[in-house]
């Protein structure tokens, strides 16, 4: 993939695609990810739906399509209700990994954009989405106090699976007591 741009072309190893150091566009399907360090940790760039993408290290195994929370060190675990809940009453950013990432190995999360996620089974479009107990899903059940907020699904399913994600500003995960 190359993009016109009105600057130097440049070559990002890790993404194995050309370019602009303005933009650093990625595609979501041109990731890459290995036992060592191509760009440092840390490193965000844009992808080519308008989102953005962010280069981690993963503390556990890493299966594709899984949510993720991002730590402060730049590395990722799968969110789950409890990792999510942890008394802290911090919001927690999170992220889709969009390829297996090995545990202690590194690669791009997509933080922004269209990602693809994984959602619980009769989970409805346009609703608010919670975390599950379930490593990686999310549901729109409210199963948890973890509210997910800034993600909604693109369409109903009936079951679980993954499907692509509106994320348009980025999605954290924070405490939440249902009014009800």
């Amino acid at each position: 993939m190359s993009i016109t741009h009105h600057t130097t072309p440049i070559i990002i190893p890790a993404l194995d695609t050309t370019t602009a150091a303005e933009t650093e566009v990625i595609g979501t399907t041109t990731v890459k990810t290995g036992n060592s360090v191509l760009v440092q940790t840390g490193t965000r760039v844009k992808t080519n739906d308008g989102g953005e993408a962010v280069y981690v290290q993963a503390g556990s195994a890493i299966p594709q399509y899984n949510m993720v929370v991002l730590a402060v060190d730049n590395t990722v675990t799968n969110a789950t209700t409890a990792l999510l809940t942890d008394g802290s009453g911090t919001a927690k950013e999170v992220g889709w990994a969009q390829t297996s990432i090995a545990s202690g190995s590194y690669g791009w999360v997509q933080t922004s954009g269209r990602p693809k996620g994984k959602l619980a089974t009769d989970c409805a479009d346009r609703v608010i989405l919670f975390a599950t107990a379930t490593a990686g899903v999310l549901d729109d059940a409210t199963v948890s106090a973890a509210y997910v907020v800034g993600v909604v699904s693109k369409t109903t399913i009936s079951n679980a699976t993954a499907i692509t994600l509106m994320v348009p500003n980025g999605a954290h995960a924070r405490p939440w007591s249902n009014p009800a």
